[in-house]
């Protein structure tokens, strides 16, 4: 059975981290919101499969929900990292 916690609190609370043009620091995030049209690179999550495979350009607006422990944008990106 789910959940009924309220993600988006937890998201807000615990913090987030933007990034452009480089690697999220170490931590564990709960979502990745694509605020630019971006392109991830060294993508890690411990509950996604295949993510490594993802080589496309996600456009801004794009959320991706997962358990992530790397990851890096694109110089031209721009993405939100939000903990957990």
């Amino acid at each position: 059975m789910a959940s009924s916690r309220n993600n988006a609190l937890e998201f807000s609370s615990a913090g987030s981290v933007a990034v452009t043009n480089g690697s999220a620091p170490a931590g564990t995030y709960g979502a990745i919101q694509i605020l630019k049209d971006t392109t991830l690179s060294n993508l890690a999550s411990t509950n996604v499969t295949n993510v490594g495979n993802l080589d496309t350009t996600l456009g801004a607006g794009t959320i991706l929900y997962g358990n992530f422990t790397a990851g890096t944008v694109n110089s031209t990106g721009l993405a939100v990292f939000h903990k957990v």
